[in-house]
């Protein structure tokens, strides 16, 4: 199996970033091989447009299942859905605990869904997080913004240099 995770670094001891469209890197897993590559988000730096681009770029490496911390925008939903990808969301943990959660069978991965598409079956309804996965899901989302932003910051002043 194929597995892209959403990643704040390029280390299996990274976070699965809870941002799909504008993570800094994807986790790439087969497990047909035990390798994990990584690869850059090209989508990252978008002004506008990253869910779309990011869930197409996404679907290019050929997963079979995407697990990310948060839970993809409208836009990265559409076109997930569309591919019908298991999307597991709101996952907390590191990159190896989503690969071996994802190994033991322990995630039930679900169709992503549009906000406007169809439940996939009657009654279906996505469990929100717990108060405490919730508060620390928005900690990482928001050191994730601090960096990010410092990275910014640090290009632009080199750009202007």
């Amino acid at each position: 199996m194929r597995i892209v995770i959403t990643a704040d670094a390029p280390s299996d001891t990274s976070p699965v970033s809870p941002i799909f469209g504008r993570c800094a890197y994807y986790a790439v897993y087969d497990s047909s091989t035990d390798k994990l590559d990584f690869v850059p988000n090209p989508a990252v730096g978008y002004a506008r447009g990253a869910g779309i681009q990011a869930a197409q770029y996404v679907l290019s490496l050929g997963p079979e299942m995407i697990i990310t911390g948060g839970i993809p925008g409208p836009n990265s939903s559409m076109v997930l859905s569309q591919a019908g990808i298991p999307v597991i969301t709101n996952f907390v943990g590191s990159v190896r605990d989503a690969i071996e959660d994802a190994k033991s069978g322990k995630l039930k991965p679900q169709t992503a869904q549009s906000p406007m598409a169809p439940a996939p079956f009657p009654g279906y309804q996505q469990v929100p997080p717990s108060k405490e996965d919730e508060i620390k899901m928005l900690e990482e989302e928001k050191e994730y913004i601090k960096r990010r932003l410092e990275e910014i910051k640090k290009r632009l002043k080199e750009l202007k240099e």
